[in-house]
């Protein structure tokens, strides 16, 4: 597989830092946020500001920054977490051990569509919503489900959106985090590339094939993800998996 993209619109949200310019001058030298990230939605009604928690608060922060407000409806939408909602549920499967009745919509809240289908009802939307996760390569996920999407769309459609978000795994699951942690949340609009347009490519690699630029150290691969999106010098990423590896390059077409 080798599929070309363009990134027609972005934003991004984590722990001091919200603005793009504030994101373009962390490209220059990441490192991991560390903190908690204020979440402010003012546009969405409170009762069901109140339903939505912090990851998902700033899973829709950042898909509604990116939305075209006349359009929004019509585009597709791919959700990419690793981990969705891990708090959520853990607090159920504790209730459960206690033999506590489980609350449907704690349920309901605690899967991994949950954030993508509270946001479909909130916008309107009536265009796809899909959720993936990939152990550790979900923001490659999300690619090749958008880019899916992308090549069914209409001719002049405004494209697909990606929303990449993770955030630091509760206590008790923490042994099992393989990365630096963090809590961020990212959106881009994906479009075809046009001729003479600068853009992106996600290739599948075997395991021989030759090496690209590795992860940026003390990142999750989520966050590395966006660094090479937002990092004109990094031409290239990789991201080795169970069977082989993702390659992504920058490219003029």
């Amino acid at each position: 597989m080798r599929a070309a993209f363009a990134v027609r619109a972005w934003a991004a949200i984590a722990p001091g830092l919200q603005s793009q310019e504030q994101w373009l001058q962390w490209a220059k030298a990441p490192v991991c946020p560390v903190g908690d990230t204020a979440v402010e939605l003012p546009h969405v009604p409170a009762m069901s500001r109140r339903r939505l928690g912090h990851l998902a608060k700033m899973a829709v922060a950042v898909a509604d920054a990116v939305l075209p407000p006349a359009e929004g409806a019509d585009i597709p939408v791919v959700w990419a977490s690793r981990y969705g909602d891990a708090d959520k549920a853990l607090a159920l499967l504790r209730s459960q051990a206690l033999d506590e009745p489980l609350s449907p919509t704690a349920f309901g809240l605690s899967v991994h569509n949950a954030v993508g289908a509270q946001h479909s009802i909130l916008r309107g939307m009536r265009a796809n919503a899909v959720c993936v996760a990939s152990s550790h390569c979900a923001p490659e996920a999300g690619v090749v489900e958008a880019l899916g999407l992308l090549s069914d769309a209409p001719p002049g459609a405004a494209g697909v959106l990606l929303v990449c978000y993770d955030e630091v795994l509760p206590p008790d699951y923490a042994a099992f985090h393989d990365e630096p942690a963090a809590e961020y949340a990212w959106a881009a609009l994906l479009a075809p590339l046009q001729a003479g347009e600068a853009g992106f490519v996600l290739q599948a690699l075997d395991d021989d094939a030759p090496l690209g630029e590795g992860q940026a150290g003390g990142l999750p691969h989520g966050l590395d993800a966006l660094h090479f999106l937002l990092q004109g010098e990094r031409q290239s990423l990789v991201r080795g998996h169970a069977s082989g590896r993702w390659m992504w390059e920058r490219v003029h077409a």
